[in-house]
């Protein structure tokens, strides 16, 4: 037949099955019915069996809504995408714009397996045939469709249909988050669009023609030719079944379940390969864009079997910024509450390479600092105590703050010298305020900051004071972590330090002098 436009195709299924139809449409040249299927089981599946009614281009059931059982022999290896040889179609079915298909049956490892009365039904989203080769272009092989969330199921962009609770694509391994937040049929023609926009060659009209063309909803689309079908869309080669010699059926039974088996096994442990490195990079544009959290449990996810120093770096970098996020999380909630001292604790953990909540941090820090300080300068006339008392409990939490300081110096000389009516006050002391700031910055510096021991021995102690019991007593050149800073009497810096052991790499923390450390 002659080129014709198509429209979309309603796929009847249920999310346990593990073989699904990924695409199914009608064909122009040699009117044919092309199937492309994904087999998410361990077992070969060699016969399938579909269950097809044929609509008009009016939408209206042709045969009164007969269905028509289409049926091959087929050798569609786990974890495959399979493309079945078109079915070719006689006149009978000339008029027909548009199916509905499911698979009625199949045969896994030699046994019939007759499909249930299906829950779920979807059309298939229209791609015309240049798109597909835009998206190719664009994301590459392994996209080859949109992602899509239903209320019971989702779509893979590979094609599957997974259950709502997945996680995983059960055939491809993506992880669901990063399907529907990056491959849904909008973002991915917003990715086109900006391809598009930076390969300009063509002129405006041009252009704006191939944007539409490449970027809207399509309702129905030019048929694709039967030919460029089977060039397009080639299989693997999968392993074939050996001949049985009858008086050897025994022998050659046992030789092939062996071979299955092996060839079973390589290309599972191919695919796991694959989807693991597929969900690593998955990780990373997560980790990237700020959800730490998922991140990381993808990183677990990959490295059940195996992880290598790369990977484990990148994951203790990540466990370091998860820590900062939840902190920064914790923050936020005190701060809301007002519990302005907690929330300045919670948010001078969260760490500079933290980039998503680094800056917002620092803010927050200020705006407290600010809030404090106005607090203790309005309560202090009507109640001295208090407002010493919030005072030297935000220096406790933030020592380094210069301003912080200096107010409390205020309060404390305008204390000693209240009552004397001749006596000058004088709260500023620059030269004060200058050690504190210096003093401030190298603590600031010491954060979050990998540091060696100088010194012949060093203390590591429980609390940050010399008269707190020793945690260990560390040897010169011992490698630390400092987790947090804390200066004591605007002099003496402790550092909140992580130590691991270089036999038996358990890690012990404690507060150590910064005088000991380069």
């Amino acid at each position: 037949m002659s080129f014709f436009r198509t429209l979309p195709t309603k796929l009847s299924f249920n999310t346990s099955e593990k073989i699904q139809i990924a695409n199914a449409e009608l064909t122009s040249g040699d009117f044919a019915l092309a199937i492309d299927v994904l087999n998410a089981q361990d077992s070969f599946v060699t016969n399938i069996e579909f269950a097809v009614k044929f609509k008009s281009i009016e939408r209206s059931y042709l045969f009164n809504g007969r269905e028509f059982y289409f049926q091959q022999a087929v050798n569609i290896a786990p974890f495959t995408r399979y493309f079945l040889d078109p079915f070719i179609l006689d006149e009978r079915f000339h008029e027909a714009r548009a199916i509905d298909i499911y698979i009625s049956k199949y045969t896994a490892d030699g046994k019939n397996i007759t499909c249930g009365d299906k829950e779920f039904e979807i059309n298939l989203p229209v791609i015309p045939e240049k798109k597909r080769a835009q998206i190719k272009e664009t994301l590459g092989d392994g996209i080859k469709t949109y992602g899509e969330n239903q209320m019971d199921f989702w779509r893979c962009a590979c094609g599957f249909i997974n259950e709502n609770e997945t996680s995983e694509c059960e055939f491809c391994g993506r992880n669901k988050s990063f399907v529907l937040n990056n491959l849904t049929e909008a973002l991915i023609n917003s990715k086109i669009l900006n391809v598009i926009e930076n390969t300009r060659t063509t002129d405006g009209i041009n252009l704006k023609t191939l944007e539409t063309h490449l970027t809207q909803t399509n309702l129905s689309k030019i048929a694709p030719t039967t030919e460029s079908l089977k060039f397009d869309r080639t299989n693997e080669e999968a392993p074939k079944k050996p001949r049985s010699i009858p008086w050897k059926k025994i022998f050659f039974t046992l030789v092939f379940l062996i071979f299955l088996s092996i060839v079973s096994i390589f290309a599972l442990n191919i695919v796991k390969k694959e989807r693991n490195a597929s969900k690593i990079e998955d990780a990373r544009g997560l980790a990237l864009s700020g959800n730490y959290h998922q991140a990381l449990e993808m990183y677990n996810s990959a490295t059940k079997d195996k992880i290598s120093p790369e990977i484990l770096n990148e994951m203790e970098k990540l466990k370091k910024l998860v820590a900062s996020d939840e902190s920064f999380q914790r923050a936020s909630t005190y701060f809301e509450e007002g519990d302005y001292i907690d929330a300045a604790y919670n948010y001078k953990k969260v760490i500079q390479e933290d980039e998503k909540n680094y800056k917002s941090a620092q803010d927050k820090l200020l705006s407290i600092e600010n809030i404090i300080l106005n607090e203790v300068k309005s309560s202090y006339a009507t109640n001295r105590t208090d407002a010493l008392l919030l005072l030297n409990s935000y220096l406790n939490v933030v020592p380094e703050s210069a301003k912080a300081a200096r107010l409390k110096r205020e309060i404390e000389s305008a204390n000693s010298l209240q009552g004397d009516e001749n006596q000058k006050e004088n709260f500023e002391k620059e030269e004060s305020d200058k050690d504190a700031a210096e003093t401030a910055k190298k603590a600031s510096d010491l954060l979050h900051t990998y540091r060696t021991v100088v010194t012949e021995k060093a203390n590591l102690r429980v609390e940050p004071s010399v008269d707190s019991g020793l945690v260990k007593i560390l040897e010169k050149g011992t490698e630390l972590y400092v987790l947090e800073t804390k200066i004591e009497q605007g002099q003496r810096i402790w550092c909140h330090v992580e130590v691991k052991n270089a036999i038996s790499q358990d890690t012990m923390k404690g507060w150590i002098s910064n005088k000991t450390l380069n």
